[in-house]
């Protein structure tokens, strides 16, 4: 899916910037690893008004995980 995320954006021209050929495992590694692991991530996803069966990604909200409660999770 395509993600017009601002960050995400900004991440992929700097690891392009600092790492040449080697970008993507830098890229991936922030947002497979880190990312994914340590926070408890979402996209928020949309349609354009020009295309409205095609969804993109156009943010991420990615608040760091919580500790599960004693009581255990509602959903």
């Amino acid at each position: 899916m395509l993600c017009t995320d601002w960050e995400m954006a900004e991440l992929y021209r700097k690891c392009k910037r600092l790492y040449g050929g080697g970008w993507e495992n830098k890229f991936r590694e922030r947002y497979e690893q880190e990312m994914m692991q340590r926070c408890d991530t979402h996209f928020y996803v949309g349609t354009m008004h020009g295309h409205p069966s095609s969804w993109i990604i156009v943010g991420m909200f990615y608040p760091p995980k919580m500790a599960e409660s004693p009581q255990g999770r509602l959903f």
